[in-house]
């Protein structure tokens, strides 16, 4: 397992004489050491060269070897064939030095005097009395750790005996970057500093291979402080769901503080994937309950009731309905604004239930109050601008049903938010917020828009006016709309048209011609007005239908 591995530091740390000095390389020291060889003066240079070797070479013995030879060809060759860590005795050329950085290869120069083929012993019986060690002790710690993950103790009491074990303190920081608990004997700041180095530790952890159970683990500092810290990120399907940080003084974050983060991390993924498993199913569950809600496809309200009690929702409570949709509906606007909104309504504390429905996202507010329109506006308002940012639709809009008690309010809520969404859009313009009780006027012609009555009004009133527009592209619906925007005022409408006032009057007379109307007489210029929204309202009733056949198809 890597988080068991001894890497370039430990052995610097722990064998290398003191007065040992890093020449080059160190962004290699977290490089892990398989073992140890020594510079040879016959060929081969080294012992067969199977990966992760740390070499011992005194550079005066290179021309024993071979006349031609230089340290930087050494350190290229011994790279090539999978060494990690060069020891020397001796000078080191610029070109040495070059080549330890450019391959990352940490160049250690002992001190003079010492005697290499000790070192190179006492590194081996390093490696050897390490890996023995640290083998029982990963054992140990993966049997403890992940005794607590399976048992469903969470990742808090992980990070808690993290911090017992080490006798560190440990730092559990979450996908968003927080960090959510801090164990141990914490100094002033660490949150704060954890914090800072989330950036630096969320770019690591997008570079390395990240495995459940043997994730990586990296030493870093804290800047401002005078903290190390080992830390190791919390893989999940999805990639880096979190990290596991044990601060300390450099000297004391040894092998087994390694161990115990990556060990740590390891069972904090465990969980990870629990509560995504409880969430995800939760979300499905809930999803086909709130779809049927919408459709009416449930047997009866009995046992939509009960069905509704075992999700911890009380259908008789007062609910209302939200429905959120973007300018260019997608999958993925869908799926980001699904997202958007459950997090905003989980943010706020709201009960609600949140589901993806025919390419929109719609919000059962659970507990809601008739008289509290306010508040019920507010959340809409704060859910439609979280999902325009996180989706960068700005056209995204909502509209809010009215309250009521009851599986079938449920249904007549989400039509009302349906229609108020459509309204607004239309009337106010994108990116708004819109509540079927503020639609005025609208609210009645909604519910007559399926009447044959109305139609028929409409067909009487402007019939001949429709006939003439699609017949000729004339124009006079539009210039009727303008006209009463503008409060009758033929300057204006010309204005708003960018037209001349000429074509305006000319536009007005033809009007009264085709229609055989007077534009004077208050009541004629009331029913124009009143067909006018009329019109606006079949049009969305039409294209919700339209919208409904082809999701049922």
């Amino acid at each position: 397992m890597s988080a068991a591995a001894i890497t370039v530091k430990d052995v610097w740390r722990s064998v290398l004489p003191p007065g040992t000095e890093l020449l080059a390389g160190g962004s290699g020291l977290e490089r892990r050491v398989e073992w140890a060889c020594a510079l040879r003066t016959r060929p081969p240079a080294f012992d067969a060269v199977k990966g992760g070797e740390m070499a011992f070479v005194p550079v005066r013995s290179i021309r024993l070897l071979d006349d031609r030879l230089d340290l930087a060809q050494v350190m290229t060759s011994f790279a090539e064939k999978g060494g990690v860590s060069m020891a020397i005795v001796g000078d080191a050329s610029a070109s040495s030095i070059a080549v330890s950085d450019r391959l990352m290869m940490p160049l250690l120069r002992l001190p003079e005097g010492v005697h290499i083929n000790d070192v190179h012993q006492a590194c081996v019986r390093f490696i050897l009395d390490q890996r023995t060690l640290l083998h029982e002790r990963a054992q140990e710690l993966q049997m403890t750790l992940m005794q607590l993950a399976l048992s469903g103790a969470g990742p808090v009491a992980i990070v808690d005996r993290v911090a017992e074990i080490t006798a560190l303190p440990a730092a559990l920081v979450d996908a968003a970057g927080a960090v959510t608990h801090v164990a141990g004997d914490a100094p002033e700041g660490l949150d704060d500093a954890v914090h800072a180095a989330v950036p630096a530790l969320r770019r690591w952890g997008d570079t390395v291979a990240l495995i459940a159970a043997d994730p990586p683990v990296r030493e870093h500092v804290f800047a401002g402080t005078r903290l190390h810290g080992v830390v190791s990120p919390i893989p999940s399907r999805d990639g880096v769901s979190g990290f596991l940080v044990v601060a300390g003084p450099e000297g004391r974050l040894d092998q087994m503080a390694r161990l115990a983060v990556a060990r740590a991390a390891s069972a904090c993924a465990i969980e990870v994937d629990r509560e995504r498993a409880v969430t995800e199913t939760r979300e499905r569950v809930e999803g086909e309950f709130v779809e049927s809600l919408l459709n009416g496809t449930y047997s009866s309200d009995d046992a939509v009731l009960e069905r509704g009690r075992r999700l911890g929702v009380d259908l008789s409570s007062t609910l209302v309905v939200v429905v959120l949709r973007g300018g260019r509906g997608s999958r993925d606007w869908e799926e980001t604004a699904l997202r958007a909104a459950r997090n905003t309504v989980s943010r706020r504390d709201a009960s609600a239930l949140v589901a993806a429905h025919q390419g929109g996202v719609c919000a059962v507010l659970l507990d809601a109050h008739a008289g509290a329109e306010s508040a019920t506006a507010r959340l809409a308002e704060a859910v439609r601008a979280e999902c325009a940012r996180a989706t960068g639709d700005a056209t995204t809009c909502a509209g809010i049903g009215r309250a009521g008690a009851g599986a079938a309010s449920v249904r007549a809520s989400y039509r009302e938010a349906e229609q108020a969404l459509a309204m607004g859009r239309k009337v106010l313009g994108a990116g708004i917020t819109s509540s079927f009780s503020h639609l005025g006027l609208h609210r009645l012609l909604f519910a007559l828009a399926q009447h044959p009555e109305l139609s028929d009004f409409y067909a009487d009133t402007v019939g001949p006016l429709l006939a003439y527009d699609a017949r000729t592209g004339g124009d006079l619906m539009a210039t009727l709309n303008a006209f009463f925007a503008c409060h009758g005022s033929p300057t204006e409408t010309a204005q708003r048209l960018h037209l001349h006032r000429n074509t305006v009057l000319y536009r007005l007379r033809r009007i009264e011609e085709v229609g055989n109307l007077s534009l004077d007489d208050a009541g004629t210029r009331l029913n124009l007005h009143l067909c006018l929204r009329i019109r606006d309202v079949v049009q969305l009733s039409e294209a919700t239908h339209a919208a409904s056949r082809r999701v049922a198809s």
